[in-house]
C-alpha cells in the first residue's frame, strides 16, 4: 500500500536510530483506475537493502512480466497486486497497490412512461440511476421537446404531433451503453371541419338533414343543435336528421378522440314561418252577374310569397293573380257564394278569410241605363235588342262593338219623338259581350249587353 513521502522518511529514520537495517519498496500502479481492456504501469520504489534485487509479483495471470520491476496489469475486474522484493543478503520487503477496473455502462433499465399521448400533452419519461455514470443522453421523435431533466436519468417531454420512439445512453469514463428504447404513439387532436352543409332555412318544426365531411383524428362526431331542435338520428356520426323549433339559430359539429374536442364550425339556420291569416277581403259583397272590374284585396301578409283566391262559379281572376289584390269578372251564368283567400309561402299555406258574395241579374228596361233616359233590354239578348228613349236628343250614332274594339255594327238613329224603341237585330253578331255606344254633340253614352 502507499505511503506519504514524509511518513516514508519518519519510519526510515525511526529505523536507523533503533540500529535496524532500512530495507522499505513501495508499490504504484499508473493510471489506478483503467477501463477493461486497457492497461496499467506498475512500479515499485526501494529505500534500503542491498542490490541487486528481485522481484515476485502477483497474481501473475493478469502481469506482462510477474518478475519485472514495473510490469504491465491487465485486469479484468478490480485487482489487489503485491510486490515482493528481495535483495542480495535475502531480507525481503513487500508492498501492494489496488487497480480499479471500470466497464461500459451495462443497458438501461426500461424507459418508464406512457406510451401512448396526445399531441401537444407534457409527459414525464424515467430510468433506474446507474452508478458511476458521467452522462445520460436522450433523444425524441421530431417535434418532441425535452423541457428539462435532459443528461439525467429523468426528462420531461412537450409532445408534437408525431409518434415515435424515445431512447436513452448511459456513459461513463469507458464509453456508453447500447439505447433503452421505448415506442410511443401520438394521438393528434381532430382537425376543423370544412363547413356543415345542409338546408340555411327551415320551416318551422320540420326536419333537416345536415352533414359535413369527415374530419381528420375523429372517433366521435359532436352536434350541437338550439334548444328547441331535436336531433333524431345520427348523433355522432358525420350527418344528422334534425327536427327544427320554431326559433332560428346555429347547429355545430366538431370531432371528438380520447385528446379531448377540436375545433367546432357552425352553420346559421334561419326559420321560415307560415303566412300570417289573411285579414278582411275587401270589396262589393253583391255583384251583378254580367259585369265586370270588381276589385277584391286584403292587406299584404308576412311572409307570404304568393296568393291564392278561390271564386263563385261563373266568376273570373281578370287581373292580379297570386298577388293580395284580384280584378273579377262575374259571368252570366255567376251564382253566389264565397271568395277565399290565404297567403302561401315554402312552408305552407297561410289561415284563409272568406267574404260571402251575392249576385243578382241586373239587366232589364229600368237596370240597363246607359245615360239620361236611355234603356236597353233584354239584356242578355239572342235576337233583338231594343233601345228606349225618353231623352230630349232628336239623333244618335249607334255602333256596337266587341271587347276588341272592333265595331260590328253602325248605324245613324232620328228619334221621331221623346218615347221612341229602336230595333236592333243581333243574330249575326257573335256571342259575347258587345258594347252599345251612342252618341252625338251633346255626349256619348255606352252599356255592355251580352249576345247569347
Amino acid at each position: 500500500m502507499k505511503y506519504s513521502t514524509l511518513l516514508f522518511f519518519l519510519l526510515a529514520l525511526s529505523i536507523q536510530l533503533s540500529g535496524q537495517k532500512l530495507f522499505i519498496v513501495e508499490a504504484f500502479a499508473d493510471p489506478d483506475t483503467i477501463c477493461q481492456g486497457q492497461y496499467s504501469q506498475l512500479s515499485v520504489t526501494i529505500q534500503g537493502g542491498q542490490s541487486p534485487f528481485s522481484y515476485s509479483w502477483s497474481p501473475a495471470p493478469t502481469l506482462s512480466n510477474p518478475a519485472s520491476p514495473n510490469p504491465l496489469a491487465t485486469p479484468l475486474v478490480n485487482t489487489m497486486y503485491y510486490v515482493v522484493v528481495t535483495d542480495a543478503f535475502y531480507d525481503t520487503a513487500t508492498d501492494s497497490v489496488m487497480v480499479q477496473v471500470e466497464t461500459i455502462p451495462p443497458p438501461p433499465s426500461p424507459i418508464y412512461g406512457p406510451a401512448e399521448v396526445c399531441s401537444g400533452a407534457i409527459s414525464d419519461y424515467s430510468i433506474s440511476e446507474f452508478f458511476g455514470a458521467t452522462s445520460y443522453s436522450w433523444t425524441v421523435p421530431t417535434g418532441a421537446v425535452i423541457q428539462s431533466g435532459q443528461n439525467t436519468p429523468a426528462i420531461q417531454l412537450k409532445w408534437g404531433k408525431y409518434s415515435g420512439t424515445i431512447s436513452v445512453i448511459i456513459g461513463n469514463n469507458c464509453g456508453t451503453s447500447v439505447p433503452s428504447v421505448l415506442s410511443v404513439e401520438v394521438t393528434p387532436f381532430p382537425s376543423a371541419s370544412l363547413e356543415i352543409l345542409g338546408p340555411s332555412h327551415i320551416c318551422q318544426s320540420d326536419t333537416g338533414s345536415f352533414y359535413t365531411d369527415t374530419i381528420p383524428n375523429t372517433v366521435h362526431y359532436l352536434w350541437i343543435v338550439p334548444w328547441d331542435a331535436v336531433i333524431l338520428s345520427g348523433d355522432g356520426t358525420p350527418a344528422v336528421s334534425v327536427k327544427w323549433g320554431v326559433s332560428a339559430g346555429t347547429i355545430s359539429v366538431s370531432g371528438e378522440n380520447s385528446c379531448g374536442t377540436g375545433p367546432s364550425v357552425t352553420k346559421i339556420v334561419a326559420v321560415d314561418s307560415l303566412p300570417s291569416a289573411a285579414g278582411v277581403i275587401s270589396g262589393p259583397d253583391t255583384v251583378c252577374i254580367g259585369e265586370e272590374n270588381y276589385n277584391y284585396s286584403i292587406t299584404p301578409l308576412p311572409n307570404a310569397t304568393s296568393y291564392v283566391w278561390t271564386l263563385p262559379q261563373g266568376a273570373t281572376i281578370t287581373s292580379g293573380l297570386h298577388t293580395n289584390r284580384i280584378t273579377v269578372e262575374f259571368w252570366i251564368n255567376a251564382l253566389p257564394g264565397p271568395i277565399t283567400t290565404f297567403g302561401v309561402n315554402g312552408c305552407g299555406n297561410g289561415q284563409a278569410s272568406i267574404k260571402q258574395i251575392i249576385t243578382k241579374n241586373c239587366s232589364g228596361f229600368e237596370e240597363n241605363r246607359t245615360g239620361p233616359g236611355i234603356f236597353i233590354s233584354p239584356n242578355p239578348v239572342s235576337d233583338k235588342l231594343f233601345i228606349h228613349t225618353k231623352g230630349t236628343a232628336t239623333h244618335y250614332e249607334v255602333i256596337i262593338v266587341d271587347q276588341l274594339g272592333e265595331i260590328l255594327y253602325h248605324t245613324s238613329l232620328a228619334w221621331p219623338n221623346r218615347d221612341y224603341i229602336h230595333e236592333i237585330d243581333v243574330t249575326g253578331l257573335p256571342h259575347g259581350i258587345m258594347y252599345l255606344k251612342l252618341f252625338n254633340e251633346s255626349g256619348s253614352f255606352t252599356a255592355k249587353f251580352i249576345v247569347l
